[in-house]
């Protein structure tokens, strides 16, 4: 997994790439935890070039939210590939994320 990262006035855009698993989902984790000290006002994840996401990598998607909310920031999943969004949709997870297009 890849992580980019663009900033801007509203927040930071996190640009994931590859699959986030129980292997790389700690590294999501922690990137996320550093956006919300350095800048909490939104953190966006993109999640087009994600080709498979496991129930580790959900965990660390809600726990983002979760994150977010306590700060006071805003948190959304950015143009997510078709199989993050099955699996968002076979978890019943998928309305309770804020999902962008683009």
């Amino acid at each position: 997994m890849k992580i980019d990262k663009t900033e801007g006035p509203e927040g930071v855009t996190l640009i994931v790439s590859g699959d986030v698993d129980m292997e790389s989902s700690p590294k999501l984790r922690d990137e996320i935890k550093k956006c919300l000290k350095a800048k909490p006002g939104k953190i966006r994840l993109r999640l087009h070039d994600v080709p498979y996401i496991d129930s580790s990598g959900v965990a660390v998607l809600i726990e983002g939210m979760r994150w977010c909310k306590k700060k006071g920031a805003d948190y959304s999943l950015v143009a997510i590939s078709d199989n993050v969004k099955a699996v968002l949709d076979l978890s019943k997870l998928y309305g309770v994320f804020t999902v962008e297009a683009d």
